[in-house]
């Protein structure tokens, strides 16, 4: 009988990419199984019952009461999986958030009831980045042991970035012998690809900020920014226009420019999504963004760390923003280069072909 890769899902919110990871990567683990001629199964656990939610807490990618809740109600479901015989040994986890405790019951039922299973898991952020909410409000003692806990409790860990990956190593102390298990691979979403045809829209003089409104993305510099592009130019911060999923790439369709100061970055969805649009991006030099944006549209990380270091840079950014705008067939140029650099981040292979190669 073939084996199976269980995916434990993150919940889905429209907001948040989490809706199309709920569809789509059961569909690409399915497309590339058939690719290679693997005879894995693709099975999604589910929860005992619990539905998604679509409310988020301040300042987070979801809502810290009901995503414990959706969890335990996911832990509920693998239990009862196990019990029934469903999950045998050679069977693979694909858990979309290392930050889950069900790592924690995966580990305890397979290993006690001797079925021998692989854990992997996708880690986004958490307490080890201090950037992040968790690792601003979080006690360190207990929140990085816990993450060291469940990096040995899985077999891999993915992340999105080379930034990603050596802020993980360096500030959980993870010693040197077990570095290969953190594996950058980008993200899976190549579904996004298909956003490329927006770049042929019709365009406005519109710059985008496609951020959360967080301490750490800075938003007060790109409110200042705007302020002082010409009349004919115009600033949109996405996150203030209360936008659905269609909207928002509509608005993203017809921009420009996406910018960003984020002082903190793991990956950029939202500049990948413009970009792909067909927005020209303009990123400090810091965190992932040289990773995934060519040279030239990327400016020093000193402009931007914070407000006050802003300011003396301000009519520089200005600048580039109007060259950007009033030149935008120029700089649209560069897009194939662009496209093939983010199509590289969001095709995960190698997770791929682990999960169920």
């Amino acid at each position: 009988m073939a084996n199976t890769c269980w995916i434990v899902e993150l919940e889905p919110i429209d907001a948040r990419y989490t809706k199309q990871w709920y569809t789509e990567i059961p569909n690409q683990l399915e497309y590339y199984k058939d690719l290679i001629g693997s005879n894995f199964n693709i099975a999604t656990v589910g929860t005992n019952g619990i539905q998604g939610n679509d409310k988020v807490s301040t300042g987070a990618f979801l809502d810290f009461f009901h995503t414990n809740a959706y969890k335990s109600s996911q832990i509920e479901r693998i239990a009862k999986l196990f019990q029934e015989g469903y999950i045998k040994s050679g069977d693979r986890f694909l858990v979309t958030d290392l930050w889950h405790f069900g790592i924690t019951a995966l580990r305890y039922m397979a290993e006690l009831s001797g079925i021998k299973i692989e854990i992997y898991s996708i880690c986004h952020a958490g307490a080890y980045d201090p950037s992040d909410i968790l690792g601003m409000k979080m006690g360190k003692d207990w929140s990085h042991n816990q993450e060291r806990a469940w990096f040995y409790a899985c077999d891999a860990v993915y992340v999105a970035s080379d930034f990603n990956r050596n802020l993980f190593l360096k500030n959980l102390n993870i010693p040197e012998e077990h570095h290969h298990r953190v594996v950058t691979v980008g993200l899976p979403m190549n579904y996004l690809e298909n956003l490329a045809y927006r770049k042929s829209l019709p365009k406005e003089n519109v710059v985008l900020f496609t951020h959360r409104l967080n301490e750490d993305k800075i938003p007060e510099i790109f409110r200042d920014l705007r302020d002082h592009l010409p009349s004919d130019i115009r600033g949109v911060m996405t996150q203030e226009e209360n936008l659905n999923k269609d909207e928002y790439y509509d608005l993203l369709s017809r921009s420009k420019v996406t910018f960003s100061c984020s002082l903190h970055e793991n990956f950029g969805i939202g500049m990948m999504e413009s970009v792909l649009c067909g927005a020209i991006p303009l990123v400090p030099n810091r965190a992932c963004y040289p990773e995934f944006h060519l040279p030239q549209n990327v400016y020093p990380s000193e402009w931007t760390t914070s407000f006050d270091a802003y300011l003396p840079h301000r009519d520089k950014l200005v600048d580039i923003i109007v060259d950007y705008v009033r030149n935008y067939d120029v700089h649209m140029e560069d897009y194939d280069q662009r496209f093939e650099i983010i199509k590289n981040a969001i095709n995960p292979v190698d997770m791929y072909n682990r999960l169920v190669g």
